[in-house]
């Protein structure tokens, strides 16, 4: 018989711990890598200078909600010690922090995903307006207000978001969002530094309405480079102030209107939307292939509020209703281009679908304002963390090709896994060093003590390489980020 030449291991459970392991979520590591998630994080504050590195605080922050876990507080109590070895505080430490300009972090993150996925050759580039209340209770809980409830018809207490994203027919992306505080029963958030990030971040919340915040919304993303074509907005924002704005900033609006007071100018005549619709109403056709009815005529608005300057533009209204509602059911769309058909307001419009979905997401499954404090910082930075994991997802799904829901899944089980497995490796770990401690009598106190530091040792290189949290992955990006690689 030939002699294998098969070489034989002594030490096969520690060979194969040391192998690249099956469970490492390539498609997370990629994500970070194409979008420069840590690279550029010194920029906006996020640094550490000793004890737990800031990589391994920024991991665990971005993907406690993609676990399943109902809130970091929970995570912390049961998961913290798969990622580093620290207590919550460290994360909650570095969430109150008020220097860091979250919103500057998560602009970047955003403008890195427009260009890898090259949104910015996109016809329609559409800046998608709406806002989205979550309840907070508690005396303590900075930044919040009472707000009215349009799908229960009540006030509650909360925290309304307004939220600004940029929208495609292939994607969405979240580019800004901002906290807005009411004028009834408001409770103040307590910061040490009003000058900082946080504290000009509550002044706004506190000090400017929705349709201001909008604006400046506007303003910073064009600043950034968001090659912005359209604005789209449901009826809280038409009016002529944001109409001036968008029109301004050289972008087409295409907004609901409500039935306010507003005169626009037909035929020489001055009328209300509910008087326009009273003499048109009988014009309206059937759009083809769908169950409503609709009908468009132009108009003249007056955008000036000073009577000795007129600013008078032409404007598009689209009167729309379902084909067999009664005659108070209708609602009305307005654009700034003349020239747009029934079809293409409807169709552009149609994309802010795409800012629903993203609150249901946030809000379900990516831990918008689900930190268990009554800390504004924390608020602040959870509005944008929480649109920051979305766009890995949304990343991630442009790049596979597979549905969003389908990505965030696949993303949360194989985390889930990881995270599992390093957990039970105490279980294991206590175990083992049992059934070492009962062998005293077999072999000595220091080949014991050898056996437990080699395995530990061993372990914990395979599970920090698992998640990516190895001293040579950390090494890896700092050096590529040196070279500008990264």
């Amino acid at each position: 018989m030939k002699a294998s030449k098969k070489k034989f291991s002594t030490t096969p459970l520690t060979d194969s711990l040391k192998k690249e392991y099956a469970l490492v979520d390539t498609e997370l590591e990629t994500a970070i890598k194409q979008l420069k998630l840590f690279a550029k994080g010194h920029l906006y504050g996020l640094t550490k200078k000793r004890g737990v590195p800031v990589v391994n605080v920024m991991f665990s922050i971005l993907i406690w909600p993609l676990l399943s876990i109902r809130s970091l507080n929970f995570f912390c109590g049961n998961r913290l010690a798969a990622y580093f070895n620290g207590k919550k505080d460290v994360l909650y430490d570095f969430l109150k922090r008020q220097n860091i300009n979250w919103r500057g972090y998560r602009l970047h993150v955003a403008k890195q995903t427009y260009n890898f996925h090259q949104l910015n050759e996109e016809k329609i580039q559409a800046a998608a307006f709406d806002d989205s209340i979550v309840k907070r209770r508690g005396k303590g809980v900075g930044g919040v207000s009472s707000h009215y409830d349009h799908t229960t018809g009540n006030r509650v207490m909360g925290q309304q978001v307004l939220e600004m994203g940029l929208v495609t027919p292939k994607a969405y992306l979240p580019l800004d969002s901002q906290i807005y505080v009411g004028d009834k029963k408001v409770q103040n958030g307590k910061l040490e530094d009003h000058r900082s990030t946080v504290g000009h971040d509550l002044a706004e919340a506190m000090n400017s309405d929705k349709n201001q915040m909008l604006r400046k919304m506007l303003t910073r993303a064009k600043r950034s480079g968001f090659r912005l074509t359209h604005v789209i907005a449901d009826a809280w924002f038409g009016n002529r102030k944001n109409i001036k704005a968008i029109i301004k900033a050289d972008l087409i609006g295409i907004l609901r209107m409500k039935r306010s007071n507003l005169q626009y100018i037909y035929r020489g005549s001055f009328y209300t939307l509910t008087q326009l619709h009273t003499m048109l109403q009988r014009k309206m056709n059937r759009v083809k292939g769908t169950n409503y009815k609709a009908y468009v005529v132009n108009v003249s608005l007056e955008l000036s509020e000073n009577k000795k300057k007129s600013e008078r533009i032409q404007v598009r209204l689209l009167f729309s209703a379902p084909v067999n509602s009664d005659n108070d059911n209708w609602v009305v769309f307005l654009s700034t281009d003349p020239r747009l058909s029934t079809g293409q307001i409807l169709s552009i419009y149609s994309l802010r679908w795409g800012i629903e979905v993203y609150f249901k997401e946030v809000k379900q499954h990516f831990g918008l304002l689900k930190e268990q404090t009554g800390d504004y910082a924390v608020h602040y930075a959870s509005i944008h963390l929480a649109a920051i994991r979305f766009i890995i997802i949304m990343h991630i799904m442009l790049n596979t090709g597979d549905r969003f829901g389908t990505v965030r899944n696949r993303l949360t089980k194989r985390l889930e896994t990881i995270t599992f497995a390093r957990i039970l490796w105490e279980l294991f770990r206590a175990l083992i060093f049992g059934t070492l401690d009962n062998m005293q009598d077999i072999l000595s106190a220091d080949i014991i003590e050898l056996i437990k530091t080699r395995i530990d040792s061993d372990v914990s290189d395979f599970l920090d390489k698992a998640l990516q949290l190895d001293e040579f992955h950390i090494e890896r990006e700092l050096k590529a980020q040196k070279c500008g690689e990264l």
